[in-house]
C-alpha cells in the first residue's frame, strides 16, 4: 500500500493499532538483551503473558496509555490542546494503572498534579532525553499530516509537557514526521532518513538516523545494527533503531515489529515506534489478523484513529 498517495483512514488505523501491537509484543521482553530473547524465544511473533508485570498476552504498557491520552484529547477537543492533554495525563497518573513509567514522566506528572502549568512541567537536562515523548506522538503526526510546520510546533509543545530536552523534542518530531508522511502516502523510502534529519535539524538524533541509513546501505545484520544503534530508553537510540527496522522491511509490518522488539532492552518502545511507522505506511490490513484480534482495546484505538482522520480531513494537505 505504501506507494499510494493521499491520506486514507486505514493508514491512520494502522499507525495507532500498530503502535499498540508493537508495545504489546515488546512488553514481556522489556529489559532483556537481544541475545537472551533469541536464545529463549528464537524471536517474538506472538503476544505473551507477563505475570511478573500482572499483564496478560496482548496488553500494552505506558507507551500506549499515553498515546491514548493524546488521541482522546484530540478527538474531544478537535485538535491538539496542551491543557486538555495535560488533564488526560494527570487523570491517567491518578489511576495508578501506569504499567511502567519513566522518571521524567513521573516527576513531570507530579508537577502537573500539584498545579504546575504544562508549559513549565517538563523535566530538563540530560535525564530528560528519554523516549517518553517519541513513543506517544503518532496521533499528532496523523492529525497534522497536512501541515508539517504545525506538526513541528504541536509536537514540541506536547513533548515538553514531560521531556523539555532538545533531543527528546527532535526524536518526537522525527517519529511524527515519518508517521505524517507515511499516512499521507508520500514518504520516499530512499530519502526518508535525509528528509527526517533535515526536518528535525542538526543534533545527535539526526546523526544517529544517518548512521542507521549507512547500516541499511551495507546490508548489516539486523541484530548487529540494533546493537550498534542502541535500544535503551535514550530517545536517540529508540528512534534510530525503530527507523532501521522499518526501512529494512518497509512492506512487511510483522517483520518490522518482530525485529524491533527482538532488539531487547526498551523493546516495547522500539516496537511501538516501529509499529506506528510501518502501520502508517502499510495500513491496517498489513497487520496480521491474529494481532488485530488479540491486542487490548483494539476497538477504541481504531475508533480514535477514525475520528482523527475525520478531523484531519478539514485541514489542507
Amino acid at each position: 500500500m505504501g506507494d499510494e498517495n493521499g491520506p486514507e483512514q486505514v493508514r491512520f488505523q494502522g499507525s495507532l493499532l500498530g503502535l499498540a501491537i508493537g508495545d504489546a509484543l515488546g512488553m514481556p521482553v522489556e529489559g532483556m538483551r537481544a541475545s537472551a530473547i533469541r536464545d529463549r524465544f528464537g524471536g517474538i511473533r506472538d503476544f505473551m503473558n507477563a505475570p511478573w508485570r500482572l499483564l496478560k498476552a496482548g496488553q500494552w504498557t505506558d507507551d500506549t496509555k499515553m498515546m491514548l491520552c493524546h488521541a482522546r484529547s484530540i478527538a474531544r477537543m478537535g485538535g491538539f490542546d496542551i491543557a486538555d492533554t495535560a488533564r488526560e495525563f494527570v487523570e491517567w497518573f491518578e489511576s495508578n494503572d501506569w504499567r511502567g513509567i519513566g522518571r521524567a514522566t513521573y516527576e513531570s506528572l507530579q508537577r502537573l498534579q500539584a498545579g504546575c502549568s504544562p508549559l513549565e512541567s517538563g523535566m530538563r537536562g540530560e535525564m530528560a532525553a528519554g523516549n517518553g515523548g517519541a513513543m506517544r506522538m503518532a496521533p499528532l503526526g496523523l492529525l497534522d499530516c497536512g501541515d508539517l510546520e504545525r506538526l513541528r510546533d504541536d509536537v514540541r509543545a506536547a513533548t515538553t509537557i514531560t521531556h523539555d530536552n532538545p533531543e527528546a523534542v527532535a526524536g518526537s518530531q522525527a517519529v511524527a514526521y515519518v508517521v505524517a508522511r507515511a499516512a499521507r502516502g508520500d514518504l520516499d523510502l530512499d530519502r526518508a532518513v535525509s528528509d527526517t534529519a533535515a526536518f528535525i535539524g542538526p543534533g545527535e538524533t539526526a546523526e544517529r538516523l544517518q548512521l542507521a541509513h549507512r547500516f541499511l546501505e551495507t546490508d548489516m545484520a539486523v541484530e548487529e545494527a540494533l546493537a550498534r544503534l542502541g535500544t535503551s530508553g535514550y530517545v536517540v537510540e529508540t528512534v534510530a533503531s525503530a527507523m532501521f527496522c522499518f526501512l529494512n522491511s518497509p512492506d512487511d509490518f510483522e517483520q518490522t515489529v518482530s525485529r524491533a522488539v527482538g532488539g531487547g532492552l526498551d523493546a516495547d518502545t522500539t516496537g511501538a515506534v516501529a509499529g506506528a511507522m510501518s502501520g502508517a505506511y502499510n495500513g491496517l490490513d498489513s497487520i496480521p489478523a491474529r494481532w488485530r484480534q488479540q491486542v487490548e482495546a483494539a476497538g477504541e484505538i481504531l475508533d480514535l484513529a477514525s475520528r482523527i482522520f475525520t478531523l484531519m480531513g478539514s485541514r489542507p494537505v
